[in-house]
């Protein structure tokens, strides 16, 4: 008797759980229609209003209209000197890459909307959206302190081959800040400033020879390579220089009973040499299946750059 009694009430739970509240027949338009905090609490709430012909198209125009909040709302661009962008003449890429990233995080947050009412009159529908304000600021605080933390940990190494990744970090827990900051009323101070930033570079030799040996590495990683030193400051040289790099990538053909596939397993070696000692080293391996060595070659192309992105520093340049 006990579990039945349980069951009944389990489903009158579910026949009564909350949806949009719909009203066709108020002859007076709902005030939340051109006042949207006239149905939310805008203490706890972020919300928007949509129209549109049909319901569906109405909480999307909603919904749109809620993550636009955000671009409005956000106050200025990072403040950059002229000085700076002559610092950085890769600015402009990096931008756009953390442009693209701010949109991923603020589309995870509008997953969490909710069309809170609705209302239909005269061939139009209309929607209420609603964002909870603390389950964004948790989704973006997340996000601001793991970008924290990979910023800090950086910025105490303070090697130069790490300085594109420190500024794009930077940018991105600055727009990240803003967008916080909308939700939750109060900004996260950040430990680093674009000023210390500025400084620590322009304390920097402006052009640092360096010599780049390669014995055998694809065109793709070579021309990376030579774009990360160049940016961190390094001039390239075929003579002598107190400072040098070499590159090395073996490829061995393993063993592989697929008809019309090889399997190759690529072998990355990088290692920095100060005035003529060894200094620091880095070996990464990886195994992949292609028709052919270059086809295999082309698939484990993205790892090994984001890798040598990030391990670059590890050389000990500066």
């Amino acid at each position: 008797m006990n579990y039945l009694l349980f069951l009944l009430l389990l489903s009158s739970c579910s026949l009564f759980k909350k949806a949009p509240s719909l009203s066709e027949t108020s002859n007076e338009v709902p005030g939340w229609v051109y006042s949207p905090y006239e149905g939310c609490a805008e203490a706890s709430e972020l919300c928007a209003t949509g129209e549109a012909k049909t319901l569906t198209q109405a909480d999307a125009e909603a919904r749109a209209n809620l993550g636009s909040i955000f671009e409005v709302k956000v106050q200025s661009e990072l403040n950059v000197t002229t000085s700076a962008s002559q610092t950085f003449p890769w600015q402009a890429q990096v931008k756009e890459e953390v442009q693209k990233t701010i949109k991923e995080s603020v589309d995870q947050i509008l997953e969490t909307v909710q069309i809170k009412k609705h209302f239909k009159k005269d061939g139009l529908s209309h929607s209420l959206a609603a964002l909870d304000r603390n389950k964004a600021s948790e989704l973006i605080g997340s996000r601001l302190t793991k970008v924290d933390s990979e910023l800090d940990t950086l910025w105490a190494n303070h090697q130069r081959t790490n300085l594109r990744r420190i500024v794009k970090l930077y940018m991105e827990r600055e727009r990240l800040n803003e967008r916080y900051s909308i939700i939750s009323g109060v900004p996260r101070p950040s430990k680093v400033s674009w000023q210390e930033i500025i400084k620590w570079r322009e304390s920097k030799p402006k052009m640092e020879a360096l010599q780049f040996k390669v014995g055998q590495a694809p065109d793709w990683m070579r021309e990376k390579i030579v774009e990360l030193l160049t940016e961190a400051g390094f001039r390239l040289v075929k003579g002598d220089a107190d400072k040098v790099v070499t590159l090395q990538v073996d490829s061995i053909k393993e063993f592989l009973n697929v008809e019309g596939f090889e399997k190759h397993t690529f072998t990355l070696n990088m290692a920095s040499i100060v005035n003529g000692d060894k200094n620091r080293s880095f070996s990464i391996s990886e195994s992949v299946n292609g028709r052919n060595q270059a086809d295999a070659l082309l698939k484990v192309k993205n790892f090994f750059i984001e890798y040598i992105e990030q391990h670059l520093s590890d050389l000990r340049l500066d």
